[in-house]
């Protein structure tokens, strides 16, 4: 049976696709739970401004974000990756967009 928590972290994750563009998405699972990883860009097409949004049934935040440091997002977003693993955690990336961001000028680079 599929609980109310289940669908309120898909359609808090369908929203958050929906209405930016976004790169890599991670659904992590630990019995019951489930939680949401995911890269989100302002403008499609370009790697930053970027953040990190992560979707639990507690709510929504955002650990990570940058203006400048292309790649910053995605090294953050997989390293979290990573440890929700090392805690039990199963996760399984969900999807790319189809357009990729294009790299940021490295003389204009900085995280945050």
């Amino acid at each position: 049976m599929i609980s109310m928590k289940t669908i309120t972290l898909a359609a808090c994750a369908a929203s958050l696709m929906a209405s930016s563009a976004w790169a890599d998405t991670y659904v992590c699972k630990h019995g019951d739970k489930e939680r949401v990883i995911s890269v989100v860009y302002e403008k499609e097409g370009q790697a930053v401004p970027c953040k990190v949004v992560y979707i639990k049934d507690t709510g929504t935040e955002t650990p990570w974000n940058a203006q400048n440091k292309a790649g910053y997002c995605e090294e953050q977003a997989a390293a979290f990756v990573e440890k929700q693993r090392s805690w039990g955690w199963t996760c399984e990336k969900q999807g790319t967009q189809e357009s990729t961001p294009a790299e940021a000028p490295s003389a204009n680079q900085g995280a945050m």
